[in-house]
């Protein structure tokens, strides 16, 4: 009996320590064009030392995509899929092949709190430039 409750409350204890750790993890900063009411965005973002952040945004098939960010201390980096995008470069561009949410995350490898730029945009080439 003594061994039953023992199971129970390590069960107990340890599904208190999954859905913990499951809430504290940061879901992606979704990115919503339409919602900005424009294409592309520039923006700066904070990230906490040894830390990263995520974001995501829908992509249609077809659209151009470019994506850049610029870091000052040189230990940052991003990543889009497995496509690594090299700070203060020229920026990464794609054609989207599938229609679908694709995410990218940030990341500071420095000891301190720092800030990336980050620039993003979505092209339809279909569109007509004015």
């Amino acid at each position: 009996m003594k061994n039953n409750i023992f199971k129970l409350a390590t069960l107990v204890l340890f599904t208190f320590v999954v859905a913990v750790n499951a809430s504290l993890a940061q879901a992606p900063k979704r990115i919503d064009f339409a919602k900005e009411g424009s294409n592309s965005l520039v923006w700066e973002q904070k990230v906490e030392a040894n830390s990263s952040k995520s974001f995501v945004f829908k992509a249609t098939k077809g659209q151009v995509l470019t994506l850049s960010f610029i870091d000052d201390t040189k230990k940052g980096m991003m990543e889009l899929g497995k496509e690594s995008i090299e700070p203060n470069a020229d920026p990464y561009q794609a054609t989207i092949s599938v229609t679908k949410d694709y995410t990218f995350m940030v990341k500071n490898n420095s000891p301190k709190k720092t800030s990336f730029r980050i620039a993003i945009s979505l092209e339809d080439p279909k569109a007509k430039k004015k």
